[in-house]
């Protein structure tokens, strides 16, 4: 493993082991970064490639598997990349309290909610996050038939967060885990992963949620 990798993880665990999280968890998401670090040790340090190297381990996974990766995958990105201001936004948001809040999203038929999204109608405080998403997408050359694809996940993903009593990362990980079975093949998992990892700082209302966009993208 090369320095850059083992400091970040080293930063990570150190961190995860002050906020109490116990050892056994500590080594599952060890773990889960060991098996990421073969396909991130020799890209270059950005986004682009941190996603194109997490889409290559997933090919080797279970599908099964994804739920637990994805939010230990990327919370490990911010100390890769040495994101200070990202690192303190969850630390604020305590996403890596050991005993953080147990909200957890409304059990739902997720084929009838998918179905049924065109007939929804979103309030305006819903509204504004979606439509600063389709016009960065827009922005950045996206044709129309991608941005509607995003547009309708996302959509799914501001329903199942409704009753979230704080915008934490902990409730939109659990939003994304409880959606993953409605997405069968491996095309729409890592479509609707993408769209999760893109949408949620434009969820969250961070002013750099474009910035954070060309880092996903």
């Amino acid at each position: 493993m090369s320095t850059r990798e083992q400091d970040a993880l080293k930063a990570y665990l150190n961190l995860l082991e002050r906020k109490g999280v116990p050892e056994v968890k500590l080594i599952q998401r060890q773990y889960i970064i060991l098996r990421l670090v073969p396909f991130i040790e020799h890209i270059e340090l950005d986004g682009l490639h941190y996603r194109e190297a997490v889409d290559q381990l997933f090919k080797k996974l279970d599908h099964a598997e994804w739920a637990i990766c994805i939010p230990v995958i990327r919370d490990y990105f911010s100390f890769w990349v040495k994101d200070i201001k990202a690192i303190a936004g969850m630390n604020q948001d305590h996403a890596f309290e050991a005993n953080a809040k147990t909200w957890q999203p409304e059990t739902r038929n997720l084929k009838e909610l998918w179905e049924s999204l065109d007939k929804v109608t979103l309030t305006n405080v819903e509204v504004k996050p979606l439509e600063t998403y389709e016009n960065a997408l827009r922005s950045r050359g996206a044709d129309d038939l991608f941005i509607d694809t995003r547009r309708k996940l996302a959509k799914l993903l501001l329903l199942r967060l409704r009753d979230v009593p704080h915008k934490q990362p902990n409730a939109y990980r659990k939003v994304m885990e409880a959606n993953l079975p409605l997405f069968t093949t491996d095309e729409t998992h890592h479509t609707f992963l993408n769209v999760g990892r893109e949408f949620y700082y434009f969820w969250k209302g961070d002013g750099n949620a474009q910035h954070q966009l060309a880092m996903a993208a």
